[in-house]
């Protein structure tokens, strides 16, 4: 993602709302939630993000800066510094003397190689020196990055200048090793056929991104679950791996974070939502959970 950032939650993007959408139909839709109850003196917050849009469809919600500067702390998924970037940019390459050509058969190779001229005008040649030695996942969520033709902007990265000039003392939930072990978990056999689904469904991938952003600010999240970047929803051991243990080691972090100092925590809308999303996590301890309106942009 970026890949440095970019190719991040689109990393996490690229898995950002396959998570079912059920446990809160009944809430009113909102992408910024109001933590309180169980003891806590005063609220916190928990927003979902995207990760990354277009230059042109990014938008900050006013209700979000708002409310950090109630906060005394702030939380997004993991370190964005350059260090970190650099080991997920290690995650999400091949390791030295391996690429995409010997991760799947010749043919498969080829509909690549030409899918990335016909789309983007990228010859075999630079394909193969700038994009090969990327995972399958990684060169799905870049080709993304690609169709929109514009710059992109990072939400973590945003709200982390933002949670700064607040002075609001910033952590991360896990290390990026963490991260690359849950991106590492989803077999490679199942990453190329992800590819190559992307590759045959990308104007429909496009329009459903385009939808996504669009969404977004509204706040619509059954819209936004309805999203699928990646045939990973019927992918159990990937969810289980990628998203509902992360956020089982995460809820006792907020818990702490929360119980200390009024908090503002940013993830990925895929964490929250579910049985086992972080909304239902804190809502079995018994904090409320109340969502926040959203002005229209």
């Amino acid at each position: 993602m970026h890949i440095t950032y970019s190719m991040k939650k689109h990393l996490l993007l690229a898995v950002t709302a396959l998570v079912s959408f059920a446990s809160v139909a009944q809430d009113k839709p909102s992408i910024l939630w109001e933590v309180t109850g169980n003891g806590l003196s005063q609220p916190s917050y928990l927003l979902a993000t995207i990760k990354f849009v277009g230059e042109k469809e990014y938008f900050m919600p006013p209700e979000a800066v708002a409310k950090m500067k109630n906060c005394r702390s702030f939380a997004i998924e993991d370190q964005v510094d350059h260090h970190a970037q650099h080991e997920l940019n290690k995650a999400l390459h091949f390791p030295k003397g391996q690429s995409l050509a010997g991760a799947m058969s010749a043919a498969d190779y080829q509909r690549v190689v030409q899918f990335f001229e016909q789309e983007f005008g990228i010859k075999k040649a630079v394909f193969e020196k700038k994009y090969a030695r990327l995972k399958p996942l990684a060169l799905s969520i870049t080709m993304t990055r690609l169709s929109l033709g514009e710059k992109v902007r990072f939400y973590d990265i945003e709200l982390l200048k933002v949670a700064k000039s607040n002075g609001l003392r910033s952590y991360s939930l896990e290390s990026i090793d963490r991260e690359a072990q849950a991106l590492n978990s989803f077999p490679m056999e199942d990453q190329v056929k992800a590819l190559l689904h992307s590759v045959d469904n990308f104007e429909t991938q496009k329009a459903e991104f385009r939808k996504l952003m669009a969404d977004y600010p509204h706040g619509n999240l059954e819209e936004i679950f309805a999203y699928t970047l990646h045939p990973l929803d019927n992918n159990e051991g990937f969810v289980s791996e990628f998203y509902f243990k992360r956020n089982r080691e995460w809820e006792p972090k907020l818990e702490k974070m929360m119980a200390e100092n009024p908090s503002f925590i940013a993830v990925g809308v895929s964490h929250l939502e579910g049985r086992e999303g972080l909304l239902e996590l804190l809502r079995a301890k018994g904090y409320k959970l109340t969502p926040v309106p959203i002005s229209a942009r």
